[in-house]
This record gives C-alpha cells, structure tokens and sequence, in this order.
C-alpha cells in the first residue's frame, strides 16, 4: 500500500456516505495494531485502506454484505469497497462512536472484578459472546443472494495440514525456552492436530476467519462483530471458502484463555482467581456457542472433541508465529496458553 495522502479518505468517505460525512471532513488514523491502515473520518466513517489489493470481492465487505441481506446486524455498517485498476483498495465502514475491542473492554471488566473476588460479570460475558458468535455464525449459514449455497460437508484435511505447517514454522522461528518448550511438547501438539484428518466429513460453511474478543467491539452494553477480512497469516482472501463453524468456536475460546493471561501480567497477586475464571470461562463460551448454533450444524459430539482439541493447538500456534514475526510483546499470550494445554 502506497502512503495514502490527507484527504484522500475523507474524499472517498464523503463519496461512499455522504449523508454522514461532509465533504473535506476532519481524518484521523487509529493507531492500534492493525495489518492495515484504517482513517476515521468526520467521526461517522471509517475508511481501511488494504496493505495489499485484493481482487473482488473483498472477503470483509463480502460476507458483511452478506449479513446484512440475511439480517444479521450486530456489524458495523458496511458502506462499500473502492476498486482501483480492478482491484480493492479500500473498505468504508461505519465508525462506531465509543466503541472499545474486547482487548480492552473484557480485559477492564475482568480487572475490575477481581479484588471483589466475584467472577459473575465476566464470566456472564463469556456466555454471551458464546451466543452472539453462534448467530453469526448462523446468519453466515444462511443462503442469500450473495452466498447461494453457503452450507456443504467436508473434511477436515485441509486444517490437518494448515495445522502441521504452522507447528513447523513454529519451530522454526521461535528461539531459546519457547523453543525448546515448543518442541518438549511437539509430538504431542502433532498428535492432537494429527487428529483433525481421521475424522469424517463435517459440515462447512462461511466463516469470519479470525474471531476473537479483539473483533468484538462494545459500545455502551452493546456488542458488535467486526473486521471479517480473515487470518493475516495464512487465511484465504476468498470470501466463498467453506470451513468448519469449530474454527471460529476455537479460535473465539482460546482469546477468552488469552483475556485471563492478560491479567495474570497485569494483576499477579489474583493470578489463582484468573485461573478459575479461565477454567469456568472457556467452557461455558463453547456451551454457549454451541447451544445457540443452528441443530444442523454442529458435527458429532466425538468429532466436536477432536476438532476443538486440534483447531485450538492450531490457534495457539498462528498466534505464536504472528507475535514472533510481528508483534513479539504478544509472544507470552498464546506461549502460556500452550503450556497449559500441554503440560
């Protein structure tokens, strides 16, 4: 992505939303980690400028679209996607004043529990993040005139090996006790993602492809799914991909594990009350999920176990390569995580 220059956003806003944003309205660029660079404009847009173009359609813009058709609403308003020479370039989206990501929101919220002692707000969190992620993930099930056919069965190959090449890069490009931590526990890991191949097929369908808690933005008391452009490390850019709904369940579980592992660095004198908030929390996302998910789609209890068991490793291990490779402050979350899967 070449530099984008001051006013360039605020254009494409005003062109894109023109009730919302005058013309040459103010701009400001969110400074949190992102893959891309996203400018707020006028306060009422936000303009996502791609580190890379894609060709049409873009998987965010696609399956928000998508939503929308199907009525599912907990998003922020998608306004369009801006083609250059072909390709997108830019998403515009609303700007959802207030709004906080989950990297803040549920982490603050767990924080404030804790000298209390009383894990009843975190912990109803859980659960209903559990809910909201379910119905979205029956809303991207849901055929519409954009996603035809979007429900279909296949195995779980496909994530068996996505699974073992990031165990390798794991390897690879981590250094000193994480590595060595990493590879005391290889085999097990190799074993529990090994698994993923030997079940049979399973119901597929649209995912959002990089569900955390950092994708639920909160406004006031209410919860929004955001940015479904999918994994920067390793994702598909097609928005017609069909993967199982467990990806998003495990990748959503192990950032409720990652929300305790935050705190335990922040707040170590109740590192014992996070770890029960951790046991209690992760479960009761997935009954939560898994309850609310369409009755035609969850795969067999038995192959609800493996997948979980081998789709979370998985997650755990994208997250280790992403922090080692961009963003090592993050290492210690998904390093902790793991050991606790494997000990």
């Amino acid at each position: 992505m070449s530099a984008v220059l001051p006013g360039r956003s605020a254009d494409l806003a005003h062109r894109f939303a023109p009730e919302l944003v005058p013309a040459h309205a103010a701009e400001r660029s969110i400074t949190a980690d992102q893959t891309n660079h996203s400018v707020v404009v006028g306060e009422a847009v936000v303009v996502k400028w791609l580190t890379a173009a894609v060709e049409p359609p873009h998987r965010g813009a696609h399956l928000m679209a998508h939503l929308a058709e199907v009525g599912f609403h907990a998003v922020p308003p998608l306004y369009g996607a801006h083609v250059e020479q072909g390709r997108v370039v830019a998403v515009v989206t609303g700007f959802v004043v207030g709004a906080l990501d989950g990297w803040d929101w549920y982490v603050d919220e767990l924080l404030a529990a804790l000298p209390s002692g009383s894990l009843v707000t975190p912990l109803a969190t859980a659960e209903r993040v559990g809910r909201l992620a379910a119905t979205m993930s029956n809303a991207l099930a849901t055929p519409s005139s954009l996603i035809v056919e979007p429900f279909a069965t296949a195995s779980l190959e496909p994530e068996h090996h996505r699974g073992m090449a990031l165990l390798d890069e794991a390897l690879a490009c981590t250094k000193g006790a994480v590595q060595e931590a990493l590879a005391e526990r290889s085999d097990r890991i190799a074993s529990a993602i090994g698994a993923l191949a030997e079940t049979g097929e399973v119901p597929v369908q649209p995912t959002h492809g990089d569900l955390h808690v950092g994708q639920i933005l909160r406004s006031a008391d209410r919860l929004l799914v955001n940015d479904f452009d999918g994994n920067p490390v390793g994702g598909s850019p097609d928005p017609r991909e069909l993967r199982s709904a467990m990806v998003d369940l495990a990748s959503l579980m192990q950032s409720i594990d990652h929300v305790g592992r935050i705190a335990v660095r922040r707040a170590p004198e109740h590192t014992d009350l996070i770890h029960e908030f951790i046991e209690a929390a992760v479960p009761r996302t997935r009954r939560s999920f898994l309850g609310e998910l369409s009755p035609h789609l969850p795969p067999t209890a038995g192959e609800i176990e493996i997948a979980l068991a081998g789709l979370s490793a998985i997650q755990e291990l994208h997250e280790l390569v992403y922090a080692t490779r961009h963003l090592p402050r993050w290492a210690y979350v998904p390093h902790a995580s793991l050991m606790a899967m494997f000990p």
